[in-house]
């Protein structure tokens, strides 16, 4: 219970009464001015931890707006109900009681006790309440929310994480939070500091501290802090910059709320590891690595990493001046240093398997670290890393990798080489894999009948590396009636050039088997990491699809390479194009290609072509002459046959000339020439005026490919007038544009 009330404590029950929401009714008998209201108050705040709150810290007082707090009616009672909405989203709110209200008869001075819902989860708690009239009828206040608090189990929390890193003689702020389940901080709570130095690292005498509030002041090791905004605390650890810098590791900060007399403790407390550290080695120092060697997927290899900085450069000695080093001639192992590592194929674990969920799952299976780990070096200088690997694209070409490894301490580094390799895996498998569509004949998954259909046979570790020199038997089942294939047994390899294939001629679906019997295993015994090794079979499969051709759902096209008029005498090609009911193209079918025109003679077979692997046929000519030339196209596959048409237009390119006099009768006269090929062809005049052009008069060639054009003259004999001329496409000739004459 509370038994006094400070200053602080007095302000969390007025910032609640501030902030909560007041019922009103008019008051009898007194002044038709003044209002009866209730305010609700909650004396822990209006955010709390569960362990704070004691029987009688939430209250309803009546108040009159003219008079203040007010005694109730000795017939009048709060009629109230709870409503809680918990953090957990996955928890549905509950109102207390869920129909009508509870009752509190009894008031102090119009001061009624509401008791806050005993045994709900951590959430929001929302009150609302009224009060019932008199024995004669008068004074009621209707229900409404009077206060809304947060309530939970508060945690403390410092830093990011469970441990911090700090550079040796420096300053480091340290940031906090007490906090709720959904992060709402508590504020105005008691917390206090304690901070156990590390007993590790080359500084001969732990001696970081907190800051003191008092400038000059001696480090301190204790520090007693009051949440602010969010409930956050904050404070400065300081190590003492030295000569011959060392390093502390192995300190604990510790956090624990206390009771203090305005609020109970929240009875929450947390640590963190705190290891002041060297981020920049001494000058000269060494970072060297060992072999980690070599092994297969699934197993774990590692060495060390040291680092070492030149004889005394480290004070052991803190009690004389200056850096008092050792006694041997030996370089110094730099104990704290932080070392960035790196991998460029697997990964850093902690050598911990990750435990499989049933027994006789593949054994090799490890925790990953990451690309990138932070260590930090022991008192010898070292420190070890583990690193594995599992799928890993650069097996592909020969079941070989080789891993670098490397250590940075701030800009001084080195490398280590982590060897790879497939052979003799842990757990084999087969596994049978189209081949690259390079590889193929044509559309496979589903294939037409009669294309082949051409596999890679792999075996495989647990994690589909490929292995290389192991014996894979072959078998075959589905429909066989009519179908054949190319091998019964493969050793394995790494390229992708088709190892096998299979074809049916008909519709079929034939399933291949690969078996390598007496494949190597490793798998859990249990569920704790207990392993056994084994031979067993390894099976792998797939299933060949083929389909037969229906020629009269399949689609025929005849293309031409000249999508309009093209000159005569250029090449133009005519392509055939079929493709099946699935849109794969079909080969082998027998194309007719028939021409007529444009120079004449009879429609005749001109060129007889099979239809290639991207179901296409192609028949060019030289178009000699002006016109149209009328291709067909007859595709037969032997039994039936689609006839296609198509053709090109050919015609003769035209110059053309532009020549201009001045008329007698102020007119600008012009005269436009072409071949006599272009008798008969449009023409339109523009005058030009800067980069416009403007049509001033039009006619059409002549039999002879002339024809004069008179414009009036609009510039006198002050000015020339530029005029250009197009000369229309016709039937059998192109467009043309003269050049540009000025006429005065």
């Amino acid at each position: 219970m509370k038994l006094s009330r400070t200053l602080r404590g007095t302000s969390l029950a007025v910032a609640a009464v501030l902030a909560a929401s007041t019922a009103s009714a008019l008051c009898s008998p007194a002044s038709a001015a003044s209002v009866r209201s209730l305010v609700a108050a909650s004396a822990d705040g209006l955010v709390f931890d569960l362990d704070e709150y004691d029987a009688g810290d939430v209250t309803v007082q009546l108040r009159d707006s003219v008079a203040g707090p007010v005694d109730a009616d000795d017939t009048q009672d709060l009629r109230y109900r709870w409503k809680v909405t918990p953090f957990d989203k996955t928890v549905p709110a509950i109102t207390l009681p869920a129909t009508g209200f509870d009752t509190v008869t009894d008031d102090v001075t119009g001061a009624f006790t509401v008791p806050l819902p005993a045994g709900q989860p951590s959430g929001t708690y929302v009150l609302t309440a009224g009060l019932g009239a008199t024995g004669t009828g008068t004074g009621a206040i209707a229900e409404k929310v009077l206060l809304t608090v947060k309530a939970g189990q508060a945690a403390l929390t410092l830093g990011a994480g469970e441990s911090l890193r700090a550079p040796a003689g420096d300053d480091v702020t340290v940031t906090g939070a007490l906090a709720l389940e959904d992060g709402t901080g508590l504020v105005g709570r008691v917390v206090d500091l304690e901070l156990t130095r590390g007993a590790a690292g080359t500084d001969p005498r732990a001696d970081a501290g907190f800051v003191p509030a008092v400038a000059g002041a001696p480090l301190e090791t204790t520090r007693q802090l009051t949440t602010a905004a969010a409930g956050a605390i904050s404070v400065v650890v300081s190590d003492p910059e030295e000569a011959g810098q060392g390093t502390e590791l192995g300190g604990v900060l510790a956090a624990t709320t206390v009771e203090d007399v305005d609020l109970d403790d929240p009875a929450a407390d947390t640590t963190l590891a705190l290891d002041l550290v060297s981020l920049v080695p001494p000058v000269d120092s060494t970072v060297t690595m060992g072999d980690p060697g070599d092994g297969k997927p699934g197993e774990v290899l590692g060495s060390t990493v040291t680092v070492l900085a030149p004889d005394d450069s480290f004070d052991v000695d803190p009690d004389v001046e200056g850096v008092q080093g050792d006694a041997d001639a030996d370089p110094d192992p730099v104990e704290g240093q932080v070392l960035a590592l790196g991998v460029d194929h697997g990964f850093f674990t902690d050598g911990e398997v990750t435990l499989p969920t049933e027994v006789g799952a593949p054994a090799g299976t490890w925790t990953d670290l990451g690309k990138k780990v932070e260590l930090v070096t022991a008192a010898d200088g070292t420190s070890s890393y583990d690193v594995a690997i599992a799928r890993d694209k650069a097996f592909d070409k020969d079941g070989k990798l080789a891993a670098t490894v490397s250590a940075a301490a701030d800009k001084t580094g080195a490398t280590a080489t982590a060897d790879w390799d497939t052979a003799a895996p842990l757990n084999g498998r087969v596994a049978l894999v189209l081949s690259p569509k390079g590889e193929q004949d044509g559309p496979v998954a589903p294939a037409q009948a009669g294309t082949r259909t051409y596999y890679e046979v792999y075996a495989q570790d647990q994690f589909g590396n490929p292995v290389g020199g192991e014996p894979i038997d072959l078998s075959y089942a589905g429909n066989l009636d009519d179908w054949d294939y190319s091998d019964d047994f493969m050793v394995s390899d790494f390229d992708q050039a088709g190892d096998i294939w299979v074809v049916s001629f008909e519709n079929a679906d034939i399933e291949l088997t690969g078996t390598w019997n007496d494949a190597p295993t490793l798998t859990y015994t249990d569920t704790l990491g207990g392993t056994a090794a084994d031979t067993a079979a390894a099976v792998g499969t797939a299933t060949a699809r083929f389909y037969e051709l229906d020629f009269g759902r399949s689609r025929f096209a005849l293309q031409s390479s000249a999508t309009g008029m093209v000159p005569i005498g250029t090449a133009v090609r005519q392509t055939v194009r079929v493709t099946d009911q699935r849109g794969n193209p079909v080969p082998g079918y027998q194309v007719q290609f028939f021409r007529l025109g444009p120079d004449g003679g009879t429609s005749e077979p001109r060129a007889v072509v099979s239809t290639n692997a991207r179901g296409e046929a192609a028949y060019t000519f030289v178009g000699s002459a002006a016109g149209r030339a009328q291709v067909t196209a007859t595709v037969s596959d032997g039994f039936r046959s689609r006839t296609l048409t198509g053709g090109a237009s050919f015609g003769h390119r035209v110059s053309a000339t532009l020549r201009g006099s001045k008329a007698a009768s102020r007119k600008d006269q012009v005269t436009v020439t072409a071949p006599r090929t272009a008798a008969k062809a449009r023409v339109v005049l523009y005058r030009v005026q800067g980069s416009k052009r403007i049509a001033v008069a039009r006619g059409v060639l002549s039999g002879k490919g002339t024809v004069d054009l008179a414009v009036r003259d609009r510039n006198g004999k002050r000015k020339k007038t530029t005029y250009v001329a197009v000369v229309a496409a016709t039937g059998t000739t192109f467009a043309a544009q003269t050049n540009t004459v000025r006429v005065k």
